[in-house]
């Protein structure tokens, strides 16, 4: 007795069942790889851009008469005697008024990122506290205006910890991070000094 039914072909079953689903998950990874590197292309010039305008905001904040401001390069960043505060850039205002130091320091939560505005003739002109992992409340006292305010119109200091510096009043219990960001103020004088002064 003959019959005309036809014997699967094993060999396509097997196609459709291991390697036609790796072939489409290949092909969507490769379409989702190429729509993030699009994405990624269009947006990252507007975050770069936000980036420079906040951190020139910043800028402003601790030097008010700086217009513009362009990085400067320097042969040597200043660190503080333990090396646990760094300058990380000096950018100079355009219009001459003065220079903005980028300092990260160790405080008690770990790095503090912070800015220092000196004006040209050496004298601070501001301090912000722009990045911290520090504990709200006691520790982040230190990053107040009003106590920042304190280091406004000094040309020098005296110590690199706070609690040793003549005529300033540090908060009690939080010297960790009053050290970490006297620190800061400490090594950014002390690029200024060395990249020429007061002109």
């Amino acid at each position: 007795m003959s019959t005309n039914a036809k014997t699967a072909d094993p060999s396509n079953a097997k196609f459709h069942e291991y390697i036609y689903p790796v072939i489409i998950l290949t092909l969507i990874a490769l379409i989702a790889t190429a729509l993030l590197a699009v994405t990624n292309n269009i947006t990252k010039p507007l975050i770069d851009q936000r980036a420079i305008e906040e951190a020139n905001a910043a800028r402003k904040a601790v030097l008010p008469d700086g217009d513009s401001f362009t990085q400067a390069q320097a042969d040597t960043l200043c660190t503080s005697t333990d090396g646990s505060a760094r300058v990380t850039e000096v950018y100079t205002a355009d219009n001459g008024s003065g220079t903005v130091f980028t300092v990260v320091t160790k405080s008690f939560g770990g790095d503090l990122t912070m800015m220092v505005g000196v004006d040209s003739t050496g004298a601070v002109t501001g301090v912000k506290v722009t990045a911290h992992s520090d504990t709200p409340g006691v520790g982040t006292k230190d990053q107040d205006p009003d106590y920042l305010a304190q280091y406004q119109g000094r040309t020098a200091l005296t110590s690199e910890d706070v609690k040793s510096e003549d005529g300033f009043s540090y908060i009690s219990g939080a010297s960790v991070s009053g050290t970490a960001i006297h620190k800061g103020v400490y090594a950014a004088l002390a690029q200024f000094a060395q990249t020429g002064g007061a002109q």
